[in-house]
């Protein structure tokens, strides 16, 4: 059996719709006061030595707040920080060429942010589902069932968490190995990368920023707990180790006892009667470690997660004993940064990264028996990218980069280890990826900066393709930003797609070849006044050769490349602090994701998401209250099934210094505790998702 799989499903967003937003984005424009000539459009925030970046170089200053307990309030209330995965050198929000939006450290603590998850559920047009192995993040109105994750990208300083079997980023709950306690910020960069970036850039980019060991008080510990029997416990130092070099090391620990669950399609009248045992029931660890010593910066990040799926995949039977998937992702590297004259720089790094999945699932025999089948995955492969960045005197920016990924296993196993022992499947199908990147940055006038971007990769299995990336920034003031972006990214197929063949469900399918796109971004952001920011953004997505899986007879799975999808969009933002004591943001979202050839809306995908989130600070900044609010419209199985839609609230409240060294941070997510359903693709075609759940978490940090 492998992992679980797909689904599909599309009709037009009314152009009604693109128009209004193109002119509520001219009314926003329209009030603007222009600067004295000469003025600098965006004042820029100083730079700050041995602050790790978004690529593992030293970048912008941050707004978060410091591990050290400094200020927290203020941090929150800061202006929003800078981003560097967008064009791999640091910019403010308004002159990077794309939509983005920052999650500082202190929106982490002030929200409960305790996954990945969490806290993109929280931003503009993004939407989480769960099918209780795995949660999956949907933009641009994709999160197709039985998808993988794999049309953008999940970094860690500027690294990639793509594995090497599925392309899955499927790393949103704990099996993300980074604990959010370690997270600088994370940017969220809208729209196609892979000029960039390379395979899987399509729709968007999130880029987690760790904390520097500087920043890191030198002990701090925490426990928690909460509903279904959540417990974790965490424990991290930092430690200067002279000469410059400084150390942090962070490990912690989970084991959910989980929950029953009823599954109306497995009730038959039989013993159990649907029930579920242990759902969500999951254990395992994360562990992190970074050295900086001067140009060197070191990097470890290991991490497990098993858990329990009493209700699995097609044909797999309820409650069969020892029925999980485990997963691990795991890297180390190396990365080393100089500056060349006076203003050139230099970076190259060595990464080696490995990928490991063992699943074990229980068929029913006819004889009453059960078949027991096991899967498992070893990835492991060597990357190493350099970059060289120089300002061109009246041009502005060049980037220029080399990259190669070489795979040493990736390897595909599956077995029947009883009744009888079987081997189905045996497959390793390395490849080999070199590509060479460029991007110019060219300032056209003072107001008006363009971005070309091209990357050329060629791959063993795939071939090569050539990803461009074209963007336009215009600044008429320091209030006003219009950006137009248009790329045509890629998505390789995954050695799963492509080579797994187990004699009984999967087809391998060697003709199978890469997505494309053709993406189109417009937008508008408009500061109202000194602390609120309006925003609109259009877009439009043109998905060729999509690859689905299909059947292909009554018993077999072909994965296949089957025409084209097609996303429109518009959203509206607002976003600041309309009064000094209140920290706010509001979003709508009205897209429409399709097939065009079947003229079907595509499954797992809302028309309309509305968002907002607020924070208040009491007790003198030492208590903080929180609220978040979202509304997602109907979405549809992979049948074509409208679920009800969903409206949730959740609720924090966090301590700041309340307690000599201890804090608190407790919340309730689905506070209403609203019934709604999550489209998936097992052998039902919806789940039930969580009601109302609590959680509280107690810290302890050492002085400085």
């Amino acid at each position: 059996m492998a992992k679980p799989r797909n689904g599909d499903i599309g009709r037009g967003i009314p152009r009604l719709i693109l128009l209004a937003a193109l002119g509520i984005g001219s009314l926003l424009a329209s009030a603007e006061t222009k600067g004295p000539a000469g003025r600098p459009l965006v004042e820029k925030q100083p730079l700050v030595e041995n602050q790790p970046s978004a690529t593992g170089r030293p970048a912008a200053e941050s707004t978060s707040v410091a591990a050290t307990g400094v200020a927290a309030e203020e941090a929150l209330f800061a202006e929003i920080p800078m981003v560097e995965a967008a064009t791999l050198h640091a910019q403010t929000l308004e002159e990077a060429p794309a939509s983005v939006t920052v999650i500082t450290a202190a929106e982490i603590r002030t929200h409960g942010y305790r996954t990945l998850g969490e806290a993109l559920g929280s931003v503009r047009g993004f939407y989480m589902s769960n099918d209780r192995m795995y949660d999956y993040a949907g933009v641009r109105g994709f999160s197709i069932p039985g998808d993988f994750n794999s049309r953008f990208l999940i970094m860690i300083n500027g690294h990639s968490l793509t594995e090497n079997i599925y392309n899955s980023t499927n790393f949103f709950g704990q099996d993300f190995g980074l604990d959010m306690d370690l997270v600088e910020r994370i940017e969220v960069i809208r729209g196609p990368n892979a000029a960039l970036f390379g395979s899987n850039g399509m729709l968007a980019t999130i880029n987690i920023v760790t904390k520097s060991p500087v920043d890191h008080p030198a002990f701090r510990a925490s426990v928690e707990t909460g509903s279904f029997g959540e417990r974790k416990a965490m424990l991290s130092t930092s430690v200067d180790l002279g000469r410059g070099a400084n150390l942090l090391l962070s490990l912690s620990a989970f084991n959910n006892r989980g929950r029953d669950l009823y599954y109306p399609d497995f009730d038959n009248g039989e013993e159990g009667g649907g029930i579920a045992n242990r759902v969500d029931a999951q254990k395992g660890y994360h562990s992190f470690a970074n050295l900086s010593w001067g140009r060197w910066n070191f990097t470890g990040y290991f991490n497990s997660r098993e858990i329990l799926v009493p209700a699995g995949g097609g044909g797999t039977v309820l409650n069969s004993e020892g029925q999980f998937t485990r997963d691990s992702r795991n890297f180390v590297g190396l990365d080393y940064t100089r500056s060349v004259g006076k203003a050139a720089r230099i970076r190259w790094d060595l990464k080696y990264d490995q990928y490991r999945y063992n699943d074990r699932w229980g068929y029913p025999l006819e004889d009453g028996g059960i078949q027991d089948n096991r899967t498992g995955n070893w990835g492991d492969w060597v990357n190493s990218q350099f970059t060289y960045s120089v300002p061109l005197r009246r041009v502005g920016t060049l980037t220029l980069g080399a990259q190669a990924n070489v795979e040493m296993r990736n390897l595909q196993v599956n077995d029947d280890v009883s009744p009888e022992p079987v081997r189905y499947l045996n497959v390793s199908a390395r490849d080999r990826i070199g590509a060479l990147f460029a991007q110019q940055e060219w300032k056209i006038s003072s107001r008006l900066t363009a971005y070309l971007g091209l990357r050329f990769d060629q791959s063993r299995n795939y071939g090569a393709f050539a990803s461009p990336r074209l963007a336009l920034v215009y600044q008429p003031s320091a209030k006003t930003a219009y950006k137009l972006v248009y790329g045509r990214p890629f998505r390789n197929p995954s050695a799963f797609e492509r080579f797994y063949e187990d004699g009984l469900a999967y087809v391998a399918n060697p003709d199978l070849t890469r997505e494309t796109a053709q993406a189109l971004e417009f937008s508008v952001e408009r500061k109202l006044g000194a602390n609120l920011t309006g925003l609109v953004n259009v877009y439009d997505y043109r998905l060729q050769n999509v690859i689905q899986a299909q059947w292909i007879s009554d018993e077999l799975i072909e994965y296949q490349n089957t025409g084209m999808r097609r996303s429109q969009g518009v959203e509206f933002e607002l976003r600041g602090r309309p009064v000094w004591w209140l920290e706010a943001t509001g979003s709508y979202v009205r897209q429409a994701a399709s097939n065009p050839d079947l003229e079907q809306h595509l499954p797992n995908s809302p028309r309309s998401i509305a968002k907002g989130r607020a924070a208040v600070p009491l007790l003198r900044n030492r208590l903080y209250l929180s609220s978040q609010v979202q509304y997602l419209s109907s979405r549809e199985t992979r049948s074509g099934l409208g679920l009800r839609p969903a409206t949730l609230a959740d609720l924090t409240i966090s301590t700041r210094r309340l307690f000599q060294g201890y804090d608190l941070v407790g919340g309730m997510r689905n506070a209403l505790n609203w019934q709604y359903d999550h489209p998936v693709d097992l052998s039902v075609e919806q789940i039930r998702a969580n009601g109302r759940t609590l959680f509280v978490k107690l810290i302890w940090q050492s002085s400085e």
